[in-house]
């Protein structure tokens, strides 16, 4: 699931508030145990039973109310010991009746709970059948399990003056409109039977078996998911729709249908913008050695819907893109990973979520580092990890115990394991970033595979994929999972360089300043530093971290003309570097990767030197820079001026530079370079 920004920065505030110190005088309670002293962790829901299969007939008499009735048949086989009663999660549906073959058997629904009774014990090996006869009304749904789009009173295109259904299972809503066991540690095969107005499209998981008309204006849509997923996935699309194949023989996958569900009338901007989808599907299949493993991948864009995309199993939910169109490849790419990750493999609890997440995150960079081919690779994978750090590195202050760590089952509910500080997306891929820095792009990629062919069609958890890990890199990897994945926050370091002249001596010293103390030991890592010299060479040295202050020399043949500290991301860190601002500079034109770069231009924007504005200016009106550099140099040029002359006098200045006088004209270097403080 790709999230939106709104709501991402939201949950995180509130999150950070939530998970702040105690104020003086306050008790600083043990966020984990209540107050009788009970854990307040949430723990895998046991399935009791084997869900091999679901049948779903729902029947939506009138699209414009938000009611259907359903007929649901579940295929069941009792786990472990003979069992006499069933529970499912039912939040929503209004069960009418539960029949065992042709017999009427009891039930009840409390605290949002089905529970049925058995007139005799279910044996494991024996499987049977329940039939579930039930009607919903859901329209006080906003964006959660079943929701109801009403016609647009100004619409702007023709799918708008329908009315549209969509549903959105993660984390455990789609026991609001289906009964089922709403926790991703239970897989099974489903089957949807969708009796519509025949004038709206319907879209689900898996192949579509049938579409058949009737003599009453309705239809009757057939969609089969024949290989297992877990209940959360499940999907269910109705709208006025436009479909677009954007696969086909000549693509870069034939053989698989890649439908693209769309507005009326945007046809034209959807088959461009998601025209990359074949060659990433190709890609991640050679990536991951790993077939794609469903039988369609539709995309659907809907309206109305509260999240960026939801990798539903064969069919991803996504919003609408803009009007024109443009480059949505970062969320294309996501959720098409999410169909290995996290669909092909599933976390079994919300508390292994990053394995999600940070997996789909991951693909954003791997994609663009391929599609940016072998010049230009390596520098656009960086330049999408360095946009998951940024977040991190500004508000991940987390400390045990008052902050729940990435992979941690402390949340009141499962949609809080989808938002916090310790953010599984942008942390996850992170962490991912700086195993396969640590590992080496071969075995990393060899320790993937191994967790998809060990796990598929099957859930996991963070343990299983660190053995794999461990077990294709021959190292052990308990100490790193237990820094980056258990426990919260990261490092922030402050970072002196000294050069000592006579004795030619780069002298080091790393201060760990984040909280340090029983439950929070100082983080052990191997820090890198890429020394630059005047003639042109350069070269790596790395010292050993492990404590509060380490201290480290390096004999160097000569004093170096810029220090980058770890230009690669290779640890999660918020670091104060002191150095010289001519080693900044260099790092801003010359430095050694992106993130140095990137890096530089941040920092730059908050020196009171005039050389940095300078600097800044340059890099922004160089066509010869990366587009992506010039865009953050501008950004931290107009950030410097900011400060300079507050918000007034940025307005004045750059009314006169920016419009007064071309951007591409070489007077705009000249002003700024003359001093125009």
């Amino acid at each position: 699931m790709k999230r939106t920004g709104l709501l991402l920065w939201a949950a995180v505030s509130s999150l950070l508030l939530l998970a702040g110190p105690a104020r003086a005088g306050e008790d600083p309670k043990d966020p984990r145990i209540d107050e009788n002293g009970r854990s307040t962790a949430v723990w895998p829901v046991s399935p009791q039973f084997d869900h091999l299969h679901m049948i779903l007939r729902l029947d939506i008499p009138d699209m414009g109310t938000a009611r259907l009735s359903a007929i649901q048949t579940l295929r069941l086989s009792a786990l472990g010991r003979a069992r006499d009663r069933i529970r499912l999660d039912c939040a929503g549906p209004v069960i009418e009746e539960v029949r065992l073959g042709r017999d009427r058997i009891p039930f009840t629904v409390q605290d949002k709970t089905l529970t049925i009774e058995l007139p005799r014990p279910a044996l494991p090996g024996s499987p049977f059948e329940i039939q579930i006869s039930y009607s919903l009304d859901f329209s006080g749904s906003r964006g959660n399990g079943l929701t109801y789009s009403a016609p647009r009173k100004s619409p702007a295109n023709d799918s708008e003056k329908f009315p549209q259904i969509h549903s959105q299972g993660e984390a455990q809503w789609n026991s609001t409109w289906f009964p089922c066991h709403d926790f991703p540690n239970e897989r099974l095969t489903t089957e949807m039977f969708i009796t519509v107005d025949e004038a709206y499209e319907v879209c689900s998981n898996g192949r579509l078996v049938s579409r058949r008309s009737g003599s009453d204006g309705r239809a009757t849509w057939h969609w089969l998911q024949d290989k297992p997923h877990a209940n959360y996935l499940v999907s269910l699309v109705v709208g006025k729709l436009a479909v677009v194949e954007v696969g086909g023989p000549d693509s870069a996958r034939p053989g698989l249908p890649m439908p693209v569900y769309t507005f009326l009338g945007t046809e034209d901007n959807i088959r461009k913008t998601f025209a990359t989808t074949p060659a990433m599907i190709a890609f991640f299949e050679q990536k991951f050695d790993e077939p794609y493993p469903w039988d369609k991948y539709a995309q659907v864009i809907i309206r109305d819907f509260r999240w960026g995309g939801m990798e539903n199993t064969s069919a991803t939910t996504l919003f609408a893109p803009a009007a024109d169109g443009g480059d949505q490849d970062d969320l294309i790419s996501h959720e098409l990973g999410h169909q290995w990750f996290g669909d092909l493999v599933t976390c079994r609890s919300w508390e292994h979520l990053w394995l999600n997440e940070g997996w789909a995150s991951m693909c954003e960079a791997l994609w663009a580092e391929h599609k940016a081919g072998p010049e230009n690779g390596r520098r656009e994978y960086l330049r999408a990890i360095r946009g998951f750090i940024g977040g991190q590195r500004a508000s991940n202050r987390g400390s045990f115990p008052q902050a729940p760590a990435m992979a941690s089952n402390r949340y009141r509910n499962p949609d809080e394991a989808i938002m916090k500080a310790d953010d599984v997306y942008a942390k996850g891929a992170m962490v991912l970033h700086m195993l396969r820095q640590r590992l080496g792009d071969e075995v990393f990629t060899n320790g993937t595979r191994l967790y998809l062919d060990r796990f598929k069609f099957n859930q996991a958890e963070t343990d299983d994929f660190r053995r794999c890990m461990e077990e294709a890199s021959g190292e052990s990897l308990e100490r790193f999972f237990r820094e980056w994945v258990y426990r919260p926050g990261l490092p922030r370091l402050d970072i002196e360089l000294d050069w000592d002249e006579p004795a030619r001596q780069l002298r080091v010293q790393v201060t760990q300043a984040q909280t340090i103390n029983a439950d929070n030991p100082a983080y052990a890592f191997s820090f890198p530093l890429y020394c630059k010299f005047e003639d042109g060479t350069g070269r790596y040295v790395y010292m050993s971290v492990d404590s509060r202050q380490t201290s480290a020399v390096f004999d160097l043949p000569s004093k170096p003309s810029g220090v980058s500290t770890d230009p690669n991301a290779t640890v999660l860190a918020a670091s104060v570097i002191r150095k010289p601002l001519a080693m900044w500079i260099d790092d801003l034109v010359r430095g050694p990767t992106i993130i140095a770069q990137l890096d530089a231009a941040e920092k730059l924007a908050n020196l009171d030197e005039p050389e940095a504005a300078n600097a800044l200016a340059i890099v922004a009106q160089d066509p010869r820079f990366d587009d992506a550099l010039r865009r953050a140099a501008a950004k931290a040029w107009a950030a410097w001026w900011s400060r300079e002359l507050g918000p007034a006098g940025l307005d004045i200045f750059d009314h006169v530079v920016q419009r007064l006088i071309p951007p591409d004209q070489p007077l705009f270097t000249a002003l700024v370079m003359g001093g125009a403080r």
